[in-house]
């Protein structure tokens, strides 16, 4: 059975590969400090030691185990965004994948003693289909809020230790 992992396909992508946050500075300083912005005062993350993988975030490619427009459609259900943003991803078939460079982050609640770490082979990937309570209730909380919403708050992240070649990945469209 196919599985599937989706990555949103990055403005100004150069080459064929998904090159994680701390080589890509190596490689187009530029490009990353561009999307180093997005962690502007969480830059501490950056420095998160992942277990089993032995690395820190900024050394890893975060993927989604669930389909992205599902994201976007409970934000508008919920009135969070009035328009869902026509993007596109990659949706990058698990077998191309490392399974000892790859593992899954669980996080549940606010602060840094509420997640976990799993080997991707270890994890029922179907299982994760779904928005997770907890991103659920998250989404509950900013109704009215004004606050801009993290899409992606304790939806599971698929981690991928090094660099992901997208040359044959299929591309999907949300809207």
């Amino acid at each position: 059975m196919t599985q599937l992992l989706y990555h949103g396909i990055p403005q100004d992508l150069k080459g064929s590969e998904l090159v994680p946050l701390g080589q890509l500075r190596a490689k187009y300083p530029e490009l990353a400090a561009q999307y180093l912005r997005k962690y502007k005062g969480r830059e501490t993350i950056l420095e998160r030691k992942i277990p089993l993988l032995n690395c820190l975030w900024n050394d890893v490619v975060q993927l989604l185990p669930l389909h992205p427009q599902k994201i976007f459609d409970r934000q508008k259900e919920l009135g969070l965004i009035a328009e869902i943003p026509a993007y596109n991803y990659f949706a990058i078939d698990t077998s191309t994948l490392d399974p000892t460079s790859a593992a899954v982050y669980f996080k549940t609640a606010p602060g840094e003693a509420h997640w976990s770490v799993e080997w991707l082979s270890n994890t029922r990937i179907e299982e994760l289909q779904d928005i997770p309570p907890a991103t659920d209730k998250y989404y509950r909380s900013l109704r009215d809020s004004g606050q801009a919403v993290f899409n992606y708050q304790f939806i599971p992240h698929v981690l991928y230790k090094g660099v992901i070649d997208i040359s044959n990945a299929k591309i999907i469209s949300i809207k």
